[in-house]
């Protein structure tokens, strides 16, 4: 397998988790929608919930779409930053192994993570909650949103630096210790 390939799996992989998300996110939008339709199509207190739900299904449906259609113009891009372009080469080491793994983890938690921070910046910014019920209000406040963005800003560190993190794991796995005493000599 070309390591190209891999990282281009990777990437698949990591678009596939994006359209389960959308999946996921199905039975929330046909209720909201059910009761914005019930409601009279005039709001209702669900009417929040309703756009901040249309808006994860659509960054999920565009990511997931962006990241299995062009998976392979980034994996190349990932490789060519990465020094990873090699010919066919079954026997792959920790160290690309491992920076294949941090990129994908970097790239999902940056998908994962994006929608929220929009949602939640919304919600700030609207500054209104015109909920009903008590049990439904959830307040967005700067912790919130500055949590979601440290958060971000980690998986993106991740994602820049997993060359230098994959190296480093990979120097801790491929360790020089001396071996096994006891092992080697049986009493």
């Amino acid at each position: 397998m070309k390591r190209l390939d891999l990282v281009q799996l990777t990437l698949i992989i990591v678009g596939l988790f994006c359209a389960f998300f959308v999946i996921d996110l199905i039975p929330n939008f046909i209720y909201y929608l059910f009761t914005w339709v019930t409601e009279g199509l005039r709001g209702g207190y669900l009417m929040e919930l309703f756009i901040e739900n249309i808006m994860h299904i659509s960054l999920y449906l565009i990511i997931s779409i962006y990241a299995i259609k062009n998976s392979k113009r980034f994996a190349e891009m990932i490789c060519s930053k990465g020094d990873l372009n090699a010919a066919i080469n079954l026997n792959i080491n920790a160290a690309e192994l491992l920076y294949v793994i941090f990129t994908g983890l970097g790239v999902f938690g940056i998908i994962k993570n994006l929608p929220t921070l929009i949602t939640d910046a919304y919600n700030y910014i609207k500054g209104n909650y015109p909920f009903e019920s008590e049990s439904l209000k959830y307040q967005v406040g700067v912790i919130d949103i500055a949590k979601i963005a440290i958060t971000l800003f980690l998986f993106i560190v991740l994602m820049y630096y997993a060359k230098v993190f994959a190296d480093f794991f990979a120097a801790k796995i491929n360790n020089t210790e001396p071996e096994d005493e006891i092992a080697n000599n049986p009493q």
